[in-house]
C-alpha cells in the first residue's frame, strides 16, 4: 500500500487552491515551470547545475533565488527530502529545510504570480509535523512560503506560515481522506 502524500490529501479534502477557473494548458505550463525551477534549485544545492542550461522561463525566478540566498545567509540542510511521517503514516518532499538565521526553517518555492498562503500553511504545517517527527533532537521552528516571481523584478518574498493550529486542520484532512478512501471515494 503506497501512502499519501501531503497534496494528494489537501487536494482530496478540498483545502487546496481552486484552479477550476484556470484553462488546463496554462496549469500545466505553470506546472512544468515549477518542476524546473524546483529541479535547477535543487542541482544548485547539490552543486551540479550548470546554470546555462536553464530554460528562460526560469531566469528570473532562479535569479530570485541566488537573490534570497545572498540576502537572508540562507544555510540549507536538505533539499526535496522524503519525510514519512512514523505515526500518521502519509509522505511529504519538503522543498528545503535549512537556516535562516539562528532558526531552521522549511522553505516552499513558489514560482507562480501571486501565492495561495491559506493553502501553503497547511502543506508546511504536515512537512513540519514529520520533519520534526524523525529529527526530535533536530526539531524545525518556522515555516515559510518565499514567492520567487515569475517576472524579471528579482524580489523573493517571505512569507510566514508557522501556524500550530494548521497541524490540527492537516490531522483532521488525514482522517477525512482516510476515510473518503475506506469508502472508496
Amino acid at each position: 500500500m503506497s501512502l499519501p502524500s501531503v497534496t494528494q490529501i489537501i487536494r482530496a479534502v478540498g483545502l487546496g487552491p481552486n484552479y477550476a477557473e484556470v484553462p488546463r494548458e496554462v496549469l500545466e505550463h505553470a506546472r512544468l515551470r515549477g518542476q524546473a525551477l524546483h529541479r535547477a534549485i535543487q542541482f544548485h544545492h547539490e552543486g551540479t547545475l550548470d546554470v546555462s542550461s536553464l530554460h528562460s522561463e526560469i531566469q528570473p525566478g532562479f535569479q530570485s533565488y541566488l537573490d534570497f540566498l545572498a540576502g537572508t545567509g540562507h544555510r540549507a540542510i536538505a533539499s526535496e527530502p522524503e519525510l514519512i511521517h512514523p505515526a500518521w503514516q502519509y509522505v511529504g518532499h519538503p522543498d528545503r529545510v535549512g537556516w535562516l538565521g539562528k532558526y531552521r526553517v522549511i522553505l516552499d518555492w513558489k514560482h507562480v504570480s501571486s501565492v495561495d498562503v491559506q493553502a501553503g500553511r497547511l502543506q508546511l504545517a504536515a512537512y513540519r509535523m514529520a520533519w520534526n517527527a524523525l529529527h526530535p533532537t533536530e526539531p524545525v521552528s518556522r515555516c515559510f512560503l518565499v514567492h520567487l516571481p515569475t517576472n524579471g523584478d528579482g524580489k523573493a518574498r517571505l512569507h510566514e506560515v508557522t501556524d500550530p493550529g494548521a497541524e490540527q486542520v492537516f490531522l483532521a484532512a488525514l482522517i477525512v481522506y482516510r476515510e473518503l478512501t475506506r469508502r472508496g471515494l
